[in-house]
């Protein structure tokens, strides 16, 4: 089990990495339905946490000059509030689930993704009133899923945003958030020493990804990965609500 840890890990954290650095979001939207396919899924939330600690922290040094800190501030305080209270219903809310919550989140946000294709509409610089229901929307939807970083994007990203201060800026909740979660997992023994010897691997894994998704950055239109992206994540949570608990 320790050996097929490690490889999920090192696995995910390498799509992740690709995806967040190269469009900003989508690592843990990505990954998650996939993880929760093969693993329990209250485990893949706690242990698939340190792994994308270390993705928003190397994600973060790759854009840090480009970051805007008060629009991605606004929401901080509510973000935390939402991730105690996430984590709170995470303990006690039973393994199938989770995956139905971690399946369905993933397709509303799909569901957004392709309307806003189709329509040409986006959502993006949300009102500063909002700040409050969107943080703490999206730190109860990161404590559940790690997948939280998609609501933030609504609020962050603003006509005078540019693409590397919008994954900068998301870079920098990301590294907070995540954070909080892993104090918080650790203090509710979701989390241990043997956890973080199995993220271990995913370290030289997220580095390769970053720096392949970076050069995506530079190089292909969104358009073009996006996509790709949306399809996965379609196909993974489908099957995460079909497959008996």
């Amino acid at each position: 089990m320790a050996i097929m840890w490690m490889i999920a890990l090192a696995a995910a954290g390498f799509l992740a990495a690709i995806t967040t650095n190269s469009i900003g979001v989508g690592g843990g939207l990505l990954v998650m339905p996939l993880l929760a396919l093969w693993f329990p899924a209250r485990q893949v939330v706690s242990f698939s946490t340190p792994m994308f600690l270390v993705n928003a922290l190397i994600t973060f040094f790759n854009y840090r000059k480009h970051w805007k800190v008060r629009r991605a501030l606004w929401t901080l305080p509510w973000v935390l509030l939402g991730i105690v209270v996430g984590v709170h219903f995470l303990v006690v809310v039973s393994g199938h689930g989770l995956d139905w919550i971690i399946a369905i989140i993933a397709l509303v946000f799909v569901s957004y993704e392709i309307y806003q294709r189709i329509s040409g509409h986006r959502i993006s610089g949300l009102a500063p009133w909002l700040s409050g229901p969107v943080g703490i929307l999206a730190g109860g939807v990161s404590a559940l899923s790690n997948i939280g970083g998609t609501l933030l994007s609504l609020f962050v990203l603003s006509p005078d945003v540019s693409p590397e201060g919008f994954i900068g800026s998301l870079a920098l909740l990301y590294v907070i958030m995540t954070g909080a979660k892993f104090g918080l997992f650790w203090a509710r023994h979701l989390l241990g020493w043997q956890t973080l010897l199995w993220s271990l691997p995913s370290i030289p894994a997220i580095i390769m990804g970053a720096w392949t998704g970076k050069a995506l950055h530079r190089r292909i239109r969104p358009e073009i990965f996006r996509p790709l992206v949306i399809g996965v994540i379609l196909l993974s949570s489908v099957l995460l609500i079909v497959t008996p608990g």
